[in-house]
């Protein structure tokens, strides 16, 4: 009985090492890199990642390591296309790790999948509409939440892209963001998003986005919504911190019934 007790112990402490040993070959997380995914990713390449204003991502890739393939693309970006790089080398917000996780999680993207962290929610924010300007930045601060914040932060303060926290300036500057967000700027990572050029936003989508950056952006505060967090699975550093913890517990048990034998 006590050596079926120990054999099947060891058993389950072999499965857990071959586990932490196919992650650490893996170079990532996939469960971490799917909430990476969800919060940098999703709003350009779709929870499927078959693609929104960027390139989809869950086609075949044939001949190459897709894994090192993304974590090449994602850490460098691409240049003079709407793929910026993300790397903290490279000036973007993710760290390796981060940018290894992601890689390995897109590079199961194959044939579609949804990702595990699923997308947050976003209420909109009571936002008075300033004089002359057309769409509701109310409705705007949502469509900036989901579709512009990986990009431009949460206040228009920069990330990867353009700073929008700013006392905007000129003739029409509406009609300026407007153009922008519709057209996007060729050779630059800022794509087109009007649904008309390619983009997943209608014409009023876009006045309302307009509205809300005119409004309430503004270098002397502004705010955006903030999303619920999504619940996902742990980090992979806390994963592998409580595997290990578990390892050797069972370890320690098996070894007190074989003293006992």
């Amino acid at each position: 009985m006590i050596k079926k007790l120990i054999l099947s112990i060891s058993v389950v402490i072999v499965l857990c090492l071959i586990g932490v040993g196919l992650v650490w070959a893996q170079g990532g997380d996939p469960k971490r890199g799917a909430q990476i995914y969800v919060q940098n990713c999703v709003v350009c390449h779709g929870p499927e990642g078959k693609g929104r204003v960027g390139a989809n991502l869950s086609t075949t890739f044939g001949g190459i390591n897709p894994k090192a393939f993304f974590e090449q693309i994602v850490a460098n970006g691409v240049p003079n296309s709407p793929m910026p790089a993300w790397s903290q080398e490279k000036g973007g917000p993710l760290n390796k790790q981060d940018v290894a996780d992601v890689a390995v999680y897109v590079a199961g993207l194959t044939g579609g999948t949804e990702p595990i962290a699923p997308a947050p929610t976003v209420a909109p924010l009571p936002i008075t509409p300033a004089a002359g300007v057309v769409g509701d930045p109310s409705a705007g601060s949502v469509v900036f939440a989901q579709n512009c914040v990986p990009c431009h932060g949460t206040k228009g303060e920069g990330r990867i892209g353009a700073t929008l926290q700013k006392n905007w300036s000129g003739v029409n500057p509406s009609a300026y963001i407007r153009s922008t967000v519709e057209k996007g700027v060729t050779g630059s990572p800022m794509p087109a998003w009007l649904n008309t050029n390619g983009g997943p936003l209608t014409s009023k989508d876009i006045d309302n986005v307009s509205a809300f950056i005119i409004t309430a952006l503004k270098t002397s505060g502004g705010a955006t919504p903030t999303p619920t967090p999504a619940t996902g699975p742990i980090g992979f550093g806390a994963g592998m911190t409580l595997l290990a913890l578990i390892v050797v517990l069972l370890g320690a048990v098996a070894y007190g019934y074989y003293r006992r034998a």
